[in-house]
């Protein structure tokens, strides 16, 4: 890799300090926060969803651009919008003043706003950085944004185990406006190469008439439901129904974050030698068992579930996160770009829509109780088992997407795409930063 320039190691800094508050969005930390501002399940589902939702609004980044006629103008405004909204969580918690819809509005600008910021920041980048470069540079990158992430939920988990929850909650929310704005300074710092602007003439029609392509909307539109309409309620089961301990939490999401770092590199090598497709389906086959084991999670075993649950989840979620956007390029026609504007607004209406089904759902549970051979289950968790046959369906509907995928073999045993994931006994904000970079290098 050439020297690095001074924006390439303000990039660096950037990452590690923009994930530092970051990571407090996401799983427990978020869910806490949420219901220390009285939100309800219907709250909370659409917080979580938020940046799916804003996958919608990626078409306009060009004519944005277009607008502002400059990269760095447009980066700062929507930079320095979208972050420093934070700023406004600690002075309502300084005040007493906890109004929920306040948080959905700070959460909803982060998000809508924020997508701007990463397509922006993207193409930025490509320009920055060498072709052959990039592999080595965002992988040093990661790896640094990685380890803030981890050490932070570290800091959080211990913070919200304070016993006064007021404290607490002030202490996350100054660390997280505090890391927000100084990402928002690291971002002015970069030297931002401007290029000749044209608005991007998406045409949608073309994908909607290639049948291939249609069948891999179906995969994703269901998958994408799946995954929003039980995405809050993992973090929700756990804090206000079983009490978990926050120090407990944060260490099985820092053991999740600290084995997908080193999953990463074997998925990498598995997709280029069986398939994308392959590797996604298994990814997508062992994130089913999250929503079965926390179906079966009680008081008395949630800890050595919870433990089974990080390690399934960073084998999960490495592969999906790693496969799921090749796949969308290797099945994709050019121009590649009305491909992903449909990907991205097919997942922004399935999130809306299951952030909405799945709030409506869990106001409705919240607080029943059910039977089953006489063993009580909580309403909550009657949606880990529509999560799992919705999981499951997607799983089939992927079987229907043609792709290149290679038979795993192992020792004789073929495990063959098309035929273990049709058997009906079938046993998880970064994306556009992703994509793009993947883009490039189909392109080149």
């Amino acid at each position: 890799m050439t020297k690095l320039t001074s924006t390439m190691k303000y990039s660096i800094a950037e990452g590690s300090v923009y994930n530092s508050f970051f990571i407090a969005t996401q799983g427990f930390i978020i869910t806490s926060i949420a219901l220390f501002f009285g939100s309800n399940p219907l709250e909370i589902s659409l917080i979580s969803s938020f940046p799916v939702i804003a996958q919608l609004f990626q078409i306009f980044t060009k004519k944005i651009l277009k607008k502002f006629r400059s990269r760095k103008k447009s980066l700062m405004f929507f930079a320095f919008l979208s972050r420093t909204v934070f700023l406004i969580l600690p002075v309502l918690i300084f005040l007493d003043f906890k109004n929920k819809y306040i948080l959905v509005a700070v959460f909803s600008i982060f998000s809508f706003f924020g997508t701007f910021v990463g397509n922006i920041w993207t193409s930025s980048m490509r320009d920055i950085i060498k072709f052959e470069d990039r592999g080595k540079y965002f992988g040093f990158r990661n790896i640094f944004s990685s380890i803030s992430g981890i050490v932070m939920l570290f800091v959080y988990s211990q913070l919200l185990n304070l016993k006064d929850t007021g404290k607490s909650m002030l202490f996350i929310t100054l660390i997280m406006s505090f890391f927000s704005i100084f990402s928002v300074y690291l971002l002015y710092k970069h030297n931002i190469p401007e290029s000749d602007i044209k608005a991007l003439d998406v045409k949608l029609g073309k994908t909607f008439k290639d049948s291939q392509f249609k069948r891999f909307l179906k995969f994703i539109m269901v998958w994408t439901f799946a995954v929003e309409f039980t995405r809050p309620y993992f973090s929700y089961y756990e804090i206000t129904i079983l009490n978990v301990n926050y120090e407990f939490l944060g260490h099985m999401s820092m053991l999740t974050s600290i084995l997908s770092i080193f999953l990463y590199m074997l998925y990498g090598n598995m997709i280029d030698e069986f398939g994308n497709k392959n590797i996604l389906s298994l990814g997508m086959t062992i994130s089913t068992i999250s929503t079965l084991l926390f179906f079966l999670m009680r008081v008395y075993n949630y800890k050595s579930i919870i433990l089974m649950d990080s390690i399934f989840s960073a084998f999960a979620w490495s592969a999906i996160n790693l496969a799921i956007l090749n796949l969308l390029l290797e099945i994709a026609k050019d121009p590649v770009e009305n491909y992903v504007a449909a990907y991205s607004i097919a997942s922004g209406f399935a999130a809306i829509c299951a952030s909405l089904a799945g709030g409506f759902l869990g106001n409705f549970l919240k607080g029943k109780v059910f039977y089953i051979f006489d063993e009580s289950y909580y309403g909550i968790q009657l949606i880990f088992i529509i999560g799992f046959i919705l999981r499951i369906y997607s799983i089939l509907l992927l079987s229907n997407v043609k792709a290149f995928e290679k038979p795993l073999k192992y020792k004789g045993i073929v495990i063959s795409n098309s035929i273990s994931f049709r058997r009906r006994d079938v046993n998880l904000g970064i994306y556009t930063k992703i994509l793009s970079i993947f883009k490039t290098n189909k392109e080149k």
